[in-house]
């Protein structure tokens, strides 16, 4: 019988502005786009700041440093999965969770985690967990595809390591296996609605599948950067979104769907609908409806107040890995559109088709900073810059 525990951390709120990206007003220092500023501008390392005069781009130094390279696959350990499920009768993970009404917090599932689940043991990165329906994944555990016996469901939930942190970067979640796009509108390739009736634009933030030499398919971990390998985008509910991906990499992605990036024409008319509102779902900001307002910025936990530079470091995988973080699509069905689209605001930042750099609506720590809602633009960046926040949604043509 294994045991084990976690490790409860204290994360402390703090702040600290990325040096080298300042605005060209005066105002308060942005660590990475979540101090918003009371007076004309801010230093933000996250993009260009709005000022009353009008847009205002960003002065620091190019980020050549973040843009520069691939994250590639560090490696990840297999595992031995249990030969198949065991009887889930008194004295299981499953009873003793049935007995809690349902593990749903750190210390539900390290109390139950002494126990055999129905479909045994398994350990990511070296981590030991156990094999559960995602569903019963409860508290800060995280599920992670391919070390499990049974069903596509059944995955491995594993809790943070003894650093406290969920992941190392080395590991390589698959959270997307067996989604599809559905088929929503015949005149549009599946998983996109049309809006006003000119423009097929995907429901929901884009992921990826990696389209391999031999002519298949492969899965792809949406925590990591696609370097140079082709892939083709899909749009699906309860998927998790790739963030990670620049303006190039998703035009690419779009195009291998027979779709494209959309113009911000387009993007604007699917965000405002078609009574041109500030926020998908009107003009008077609703805290918690949209993915908006994360009050801690990941970097900051993941890599500690105590760091001297987290901002440099926003292209690690852990970031979007961290609870109540980056949502699953359609996790907040309340951001919606007037047309249908789930998360215009919020949750990723969306790359557009502007040959200069250009990704609206916001992502899960801001979506203030550089406008409201819909209106939110950052265009400090050229098209080959990613970190961890930026994501896309692609257009088509009606058929």
């Amino acid at each position: 019988m294994r045991r084990i525990s976690t490790l409860l951390v204290v994360l402390l709120l703090a702040c600290s502005p990325r040096t080298g990206d300042t605005d060209a007003g005066v105002g308060a220092a942005d660590a990475g786009g979540v101090v918003p500023d009371a007076g004309a501008g801010a230093a933000d390392a996250g993009g260009e700041l709005p000022d009353a005069a009008g847009a205002v781009p960003d002065a620091g130094p190019p980020d050549a440093a973040w843009d520069a390279g691939t994250v590639e696959d560090a490696g990840m350990d297999a595992g031995t999965p249990d030969a198949g499920p065991v009887d889930a009768g008194p004295g299981t993970w499953e009873s003793c969770c049935a007995s809690r009404g349902g593990c749903t917090t750190d210390a539900d599932m390290a109390a139950c985690s002494t126990l055999p689940a129905a479909y045994g043991d398994c350990a990511v990165g070296g981590t030991a967990g156990i094999c559960v329906a995602t569903g019963q994944c409860g508290g800060a555990w995280v599920n992670t595809a391919g070390y499990c016996p049974g069903p596509a469901d059944i995955q491995c939930c594993t809790p943070p390591s003894s650093s406290g942190q969920a992941c190392t970067g080395t590991e390589w979640p698959l959270p997307n296996t067996g989604l599809a796009a559905p088929a929503l509108d015949a005149r549009c390739p599946d998983g996109m609605t049309v809006v006003a009736g000119t423009t097929c634009v995907d429901r929901w933030e884009a992921a990826l599948v990696e389209l391999l030499p031999d002519g298949g398919t492969g899965e792809w971990s949406p925590y990591f950067n696609p370097g140079t390998r082709r892939m083709r985008a899909f749009s699906a509910p309860d998927a998790v979104p790739q963030g990670y991906i620049n303006g190039n990499q998703a035009e690419a992605a779009c195009q291998e769907a027979g779709k494209r990036l959309c113009t911000s024409t387009e993007w604007w008319r699917a965000c405002r609908g078609a009574s041109s509102f500030i926020y998908p779902y009107g003009n008077t900001r609703l805290p918690g409806v949209c993915n908006d307002a994360r009050s801690l910025h990941p970097a900051i936990e993941y890599f500690g107040a105590d760091d001297p530079d987290p901002f440099s470091k926003i292209q690690h995988p852990c970031l979007n890995q961290l609870a109540n973080g980056l949502a699953r699509t359609g996790a907040h069905p309340s951001c919606i559109t007037q047309d249908g689209l789930l998360d215009m605001m919020g949750n990723l930042h969306e790359w557009v088709a502007d040959a200069d750099g250009t990704f609206r609506g916001g992502f899960y720590v801001d979506t203030v900073i550089n406008g409201n809602g819909c209106l939110y633009a950052t265009t400090a960046h050229t098209r080959p810059h990613w970190d961890y926040s930026t994501g896309f949604r692609c257009c088509a043509d009606p058929r």
